[in-house]
């Protein structure tokens, strides 16, 4: 297997990161929920510093990318990632370019000090799951997951 070049996501990439988290939307049968426009992506991962992604290639090809974020453990008092997104495009798949992505992300994970890293996979999403599966991955249990919208909060801080 050839291996990828795997960079570390800069301003200039801006559009090519939009437009595999456009992918990912799609894949996941979501696009209406891709509200997010490249300068609040912008904002958000180069002012804000808010977390960290890189894109895969082959052959001069981008192939997918990863975002993960900080997160912290307050009985651990430890610091893990969220991994948001990781994505190879379908005609990629199924070649270990994932598990050498994952591999490599993982590799900054841990320079950068943190200790573990979560995600979650759409129910749906059974590629994923058996791929996360057959790599070792744990799944959580006993658990569930909430959200607050813009609105949410809007309406809940004056609680």
């Amino acid at each position: 297997m050839e291996k990828l070049n795997i960079y570390k996501v800069e301003e200039k990439d801006i559009d090519t990161l939009f437009d595999l988290i456009n992918g990912l939307a799609l894949y996941e049968k979501r696009p209406q929920d891709m509200t997010g426009t490249k300068e609040e992506l912008s904002y958000w991962l180069f002012e804000r510093n808010i977390a960290t992604s890189f894109i895969a290639e082959q052959n001069g090809e981008t192939i997918g990318y990863a975002l993960y974020y900080p997160i912290f453990g307050s009985f651990s008092a430890k610091g893990k990632v969220h991994l948001e997104d990781i994505f190879i495009k379908e005609e990629y798949r199924g070649k270990g370019f994932g598990k050498q992505f994952l591999s490599e992300v993982i590799k900054d994970v841990l320079a950068n000090g943190y200790t573990g890293m979560e995600w979650s996979c759409l129910d749906w999403n059974t590629p994923s799951i058996a791929f996360y599966d057959k790599i070792g991955a744990t799944r959580e249990t006993g658990r569930e997951y909430f959200e607050f919208t813009k609105s949410d909060l809007d309406r809940l801080s004056s609680l």
